[in-house]
């Protein structure tokens, strides 16, 4: 079953900075944008039902995609605070990469990006960027906002990660691929990244079925029960079936600092 559809916004809460976190040491092989990587993978999804996801955006580098990222206010999108570059082409309501022009998909410019004040490159603790849009979008039914919470999802939910990315057989296809995974526990996450893994981060993934991110899905979403709860930031490479579980920011830790940057900016 595919997520519902969320609700539009309620109006932005009272705000609280978010607390950082603190790297033990370096991380294992990590997912990432890289400059010859044409596009998201996702390893053993299926076809995402079209305009099922929208509010996943595509970041746009040297005319391919260089990041995922997430439409959470009519101009703003949350992305992966590695994926940061001087100025941003940013394309909504895609379900296929060519051509990249549907009915109804927009192309937004934006120059303007706020990194989150803690983030720590290559370890990519506190991994979580803003991206402000030249000019708000017109919503529709193949673009539109998701929400953000400060409720955390608890182990076992069944969440959908999403990109434009590789097959079981290693084929890149055109249409935007979904994936269904579990949500881990800290338990797991641990044992998985140990002296990595903190609680601003998430893991998802099974090994029974081996979907999951793959390198070049940075930025993108985990969506679950029709909320956003995680966006891509690292895991193993290569990226196989019945890898380890891939880790995400974890978006409710950092809910009131993502709401206190768009009401300052």
């Amino acid at each position: 079953m595919w997520p519902a559809q969320p609700k539009r916004q309620s109006p932005l809460p009272s705000l609280k900075r978010s607390r950082p976190f603190t790297l033990r040491r370096n991380p294992i092989p990590l997912l990432g944008a890289q400059e010859n990587i044409a596009g998201s993978f996702i390893i053993n999804g299926v076809k995402c039902r079209p305009h099922s996801q929208p509010w996943q955006v595509a970041i746009i580098k040297n005319n391919r995609i260089f990041c995922g990222g997430v439409l959470v206010h009519p101009q703003w999108v949350l992305s992966a605070a590695h994926c940061h570059q001087r100025s941003y082409t940013i394309e909504l309501g895609l379900n296929r990469l060519i051509p990249r022009q549907e009915p109804g998909s927009q192309r937004i410019e934006a120059n303007f990006s706020v990194r989150h004040p803690e983030f720590v490159p290559p370890a990519k603790v506190n991994d979580l960027m803003l991206i402000k849009l030249n000019k708000p979008v017109i919503e529709s039914d193949s673009i539109h906002t998701i929400n953000i919470t400060s409720q955390c999802p608890t182990p076992g939910t069944t969440c959908v990660v999403s990109g434009w990315g590789l097959l079981a057989d290693g084929h890149l296809p055109n249409a935007l691929q979904c994936a269904h995974v579990p949500v881990r526990s800290a338990e797991d996450c641990r044992a998985a990244y140990p002296g990595v893994y903190n609680t601003g981060m998430l893991c998802a993934g099974s090994k029974q079925d081996g979907q999951g991110a793959c390198k070049g899905d940075s930025g993108g979403p985990l969506v679950c029960d029709g909320v956003l709860q995680g966006i891509v930031s690292m895991g193993m490479f290569p990226c196989t079936p019945f890898m380890k579980p891939n880790l995400y920011t974890q978006v409710c830790v950092f809910f009131h600092w993502i709401q206190q940057t768009i009401r300052a900016n």
